[in-house]
C-alpha cells in the first residue's frame, strides 16, 4: 500500500501526527465559531442598513473585520488540506481520485477566499496586480467580478463563512477523526464520505462568486426592518405544522422512502439484465428497511446522472407503485384523459433567440395569434379522437366532482351543469419527471373542494424534449381550453386559473408572462407552490439547504437544469421564460393575483420571496403562506407512509384557490 502511495509523492504520516493536527484544527474551528461576532450582529439590528447607505467609515470597518475573519478561515482551510493530505498518505490507490478531488476543491476555494481578502484589504480604490493574478488562477465560470472593496457583498460572504464553520468543516473533522481512530473499519465509509464532501465543495465553489458579487440592494442583503421586508411580512402568513422536532421526524421518515430509491438504484445500476436488476432492487429494499440508508443515498445523489435520476424519479410512475399510491386518493366523479393537437403557432427556440437578439424578449410586443389545425377542431367527429390514446398528441387529464358533458341516467340523457371556470394544473418533477397521475394526491382534493374542472397537463419532459417544449405544450393546452373546450364539454370558461408546483410553477409563471408579452388573454389568477422561478446556479441563503436536502440536492438540481436547458441554443442567463424571476417590471405590472405556498427550508424558498417582493413593488395582489421547517414538494407528501401534517398545506391550497375564484 505504501509503495503505491509514495508513487503519488505523498510521504506516509503516522496516526499520532494526525491526532496532533486534528486537535489543532478542532481548536481553530471552535475559536472561529466564537469569533462570528465580527458580523456586528447584523441579522436583527438596523446597523446593517448603514453599511450600504453611504456611511464610509462603517463600511470600511465591516470590510476590515470580514477580511480578518476570512484570513483566519483560510488558515484553518490550509490546516484541513494538510490533514486531508496526511490521511491520503495512509490509504491505497483506490482512494486517490477521491482525495485528489477534495483537495483540489479545498485549494480552489482557498484561492477564492484570497481574492476576497485582497479585495477587502488592498483594493479600496481599484484592482491590484495581485488581484488580477489570483483571478487568473480561477476558471472563468467561477470568476468573481468585483474589482474593489465596495463591490463585495459582505453579508452574503459572511453567510457562506458561517456555513463553512458551522456545517462543512465539522463534517470534515468528524470524518477525519473516525478515519484516524479506526483505520480498518472506516475504509468503505471514508470512500463514500469523500465523494459526498467533494461534490458539496464543488457546488460551494461554483456559487461563491455570485455571493461575492450579489447586488448589495438585493432583498436578502437588506435588514429585516427595511420597507421591502415589511411589505413582504404584511402579505405573508407563517405556519407551524407541528413542533420542529415533530416535523423533522415526520419528514425524515417520509424522505427515507425516497432515499431508499436512490440507494437501491445506486446499488443496482451496474446490472444490465432487467430481471436481475429488479431482483436485487427488491433485496436491497429489504436490506435498507433494517440498515441506515442515508449514506448510500447521498453517495448516489452526489454523482447522479440524468439516467439514474430518471430511474429514481420514475419509480412512482411504475404500475405497481401507482396502484398502491392510488389507494389513498380521494374519490372523484370525473377522471378523463384527452389528447389534443397543437392549436396555435408554436413557441420555438428560433423565435426566442430572435427575441433575445433584438432585445425584445422581455418587452410587451403584442402579436396576432396564428391558429393551426383549425379544420381538425371544427370537424364534427373530432370529439371521438379526443379520447383515443395517441403519443403524437398532448395528453391532458380532466378531474371534476361533477359531469362535464351530457350523460345517460335511467335511460335518459341528462344535461350536465355549465362550468364557467377552469383550473389548469402544471405538475412538478424537475422538468424531467412527474405526471398528472402522480399528482392526483392533491389535485383530486382541489377538484372536489373548488367545484371546478381541473385540466392537468402531461407536458413533454426533458432531456428528450428540452425547453421550450414543455412551455409550448402548456401554451397549446391553454389556448385549446380558451378556444375549443366549449365545443366538446359543458365548459364555457369565463375565468381561467393556473396552478403549478416546482417546475410546474416555473412554467405557470412563464406562460403568464408570455401571454402578457404577446398581448393574449391573461390567466385570472396563479397559485404557485414552491416554484422554481430562477434556475440559474446562483447563491442565496436558502440555496445552501440543497447541499444536504433529501428531496432536491444540489446535484439533482444540476441534472434537472442541464436537462431542461439541453437545447444548444438555450440562453439560461438571458431568457426570462426559463427564469420567470427575470421577467421585466413592464410584464410583472400586468400579472394577475398570485398566491404562493412554500417551506422555509426549501432551497427554492428565497426566489419565492424575491418574486413576491417584485410583484408587490408593481402593486400586484400577492399573498404567501410559508411553512416553518418544511422542505420542497410537500403537496405530494400526504400519501401512504407520508407526512399527514401536510394535509394542512393541501387545504391551504384550496383556500387560496377559492379566494382567487371568488374575486
Amino acid at each position: 500500500m505504501l509503495i503505491a502511495v509514495e508513487r503519488q509523492g505523498l510521504p506516509y504520516v503516522n496516526s499520532n501526527d494526525n491526532y496532533e493536527l486534528f486537535n489543532q484544527v478542532c481548536l481553530k474551528s471552535k475559536e472561529l465559531v466564537r469569533k462570528q461576532s465580527f458580523r456586528l450582529n447584523f441579522d436583527d439590528s438596523s446597523e446593517q442598513l448603514h453599511i450600504f447607505e453611504g456611511n464610509e467609515f462603517r463600511q470600511q470597518q465591516s470590510q476590515q473585520k470580514l477580511a480578518q475573519y476570512i484570513n483566519e478561515v483560510c488558515d484553518l482551510l490550509e490546516d484541513i488540506v494538510v490533514m486531508v493530505d496526511n490521511l491520503h498518505s495512509r490509504y491505497d490507490e483506490i482512494y486517490h481520485n477521491r482525495f485528489f478531488n477534495l483537495k483540489k476543491q479545498l485549494r480552489t476555494f482557498k484561492i477564492q477566499l484570497n481574492i476576497v481578502i485582497e479585495l477587502l484589504t488592498n483594493c479600496i480604490d481599484g484592482p491590484t496586480h495581485e488581484l488580477q493574478k489570483l483571478k487568473s488562477m480561477i476558471q472563468v465560470e467561477r470568476n468573481i467580478e468585483a474589482t474593489k472593496a465596495s463591490h463585495v457583498n459582505i453579508i452574503m460572504v459572511s453567510n457562506i463563512g458561517e456555513f463553512l464553520i458551522q456545517k462543512y468543516f465539522p463534517s470534515i473533522l468528524k470524518i477525519s477523526k473516525n478515519a484516524i481512530e479506526d483505520f480498518q473499519q472506516q475504509n468503505q465509509l471514508l470512500l463514500k464520505d469523500l465523494k459526498i464532501l467533494g461534490t458539496q465543495l464543488l457546488m460551494i465553489n461554483l456559487i461563491f462568486s455570485s455571493a461575492v458579487d450579489m447586488d448589495q440592494k438585493s432583498l436578502f442583503s437588506l435588514d429585516r426592518n427595511h420597507e421591502d421586508w415589511k411589505q413582504i411580512y404584511a402579505h405573508t402568513q407563517f405556519k407551524h405544522l407541528g413542533t420542529t422536532e415533530q416535523i423533522m421526524q415526520s419528514f425524515d421518515a417520509f424522505a427515507n422512502t425516497i432515499l431508499m430509491g436512490h440507494a437501491c438504484v445506486n446499488d443496482t445500476q451496474h446490472y444490465d439484465s432487467v430481471i436481475i436488476k429488479k431482483l436485487w432492487f427488491g433485496l436491497k429494499s429489504m436490506y435498507y428497511q433494517i440498515f441506515d440508508v442515508q449514506k448510500d443515498a447521498f453517495v448516489h445523489m452526489s454523482t447522479i446522472k440524468v439516467e439514474s435520476a430518471l430511474e429514481v424519479f420514475n419509480l412512482i410512475e411504475q404500475p405497481e407503485v401507482k396502484k398502491l399510491i392510488s389507494v389513498g386518493f380521494e374519490k372523484i366523479k370525473i377522471n378523463k384523459k384527452i389528447y389534443i393537437s397543437p392549436v396555435v403557432k408554436p413557441i420555438t427556440m428560433e423565435w426566442i433567440c430572435h427575441e433575445i437578439k433584438t432585445g425584445q424578449i422581455n418587452k410587451i410586443t403584442p402579436e396576432h395569434l396564428l391558429l393551426v389545425n383549425e379544420d381538425d377542431f371544427l370537424d364534427h367527429h373530432y370529439k371521438e379522437k379526443l379520447f383515443i390514446k395517441c403519443h403524437q398528441r398532448l395528453r391532458i387529464r380532466i378531474l371534476c366532482n361533477d359531469h362535464i358533458e351530457d350523460y345517460r341516467s335511467f335511460f335518459k340523457t341528462q344535461k350536465s351543469k355549465l362550468f364557467d371556470k377552469v383550473l389548469i394544473h402544471i405538475h412538478g418533477g424537475g422538468f424531467i419527471a412527474g405526471s398528472s397521475s402522480s399528482h392526483q394526491v392533491y389535485t383530486r382534493v382541489w377538484a372536489n373542494r373548488t367545484g371546478i374542472p381541473i385540466f392537468s397537463i402531461d407536458y413533454s419532459l426533458s432531456p428528450k424534449y428540452p425547453y421550450p417544449a414543455a412551455l409550448d405544450d402548456c401554451w397549446q393546452a391553454y389556448h385549446w381550453i380558451l378556444l375549443y373546450v366549449h365545443k366538446y364539454f359543458n365548459i364555457m370558461p369565463d375565468k381561467v386559473y393556473i396552478t403549478g408546483d416546482s417546475a410546474g410553477g416555473n412554467i405557470a409563471a412563464a406562460l403568464t408572462g408570455m401571454a402578457i408579452k404577446l398581448g393574449q388573454r391573461v390567466p385570472d389568477g396563479l397559485l404557485l407552490s414552491y416554484p422554481a422561478l430562477d434556475i440559474r446556479f446562483r447563491y442565496s441563503p436558502s440555496f445552501m439547504y440543497a447541499l444536504s436536502d433529501k428531496i432536491i440536492s444540489h446535484t439533482i438540481l444540476g441534472v434537472c437544469i442541464s436537462s431542461y436547458t439541453a437545447h444548444p441554443k438555450s440562453q439560461l442567463s438571458a431568457d426570462p421564460f426559463i427564469n420567470p424571476l427575470m421577467l421585466s417590471d413592464e410584464i410583472l405590472a400586468k400579472f394577475p393575483p398570485v398566491r404562493i405556498l412554500c417551506g422555509n427550508r426549501d432551497p427554492l424558498y428565497d426566489v419565492s420571496i424575491i418574486f413576491a417582493s417584485r410583484l408587490l413593488k408593481q402593486k400586484r395582489d400577492v399573498k404567501l403562506t410559508i411553512y416553518e421547517d418544511m422542505s420542497h414538494g410537500f403537496l405530494n407528501f400526504n400519501t401512504i407512509k407520508g407526512m399527514k401534517e401536510t394535509q394542512i398545506c393541501v387545504d391551504d391550497g384550496v383556500i387560496f384557490l377559492n379566494e382567487l375564484i371568488n374575486m
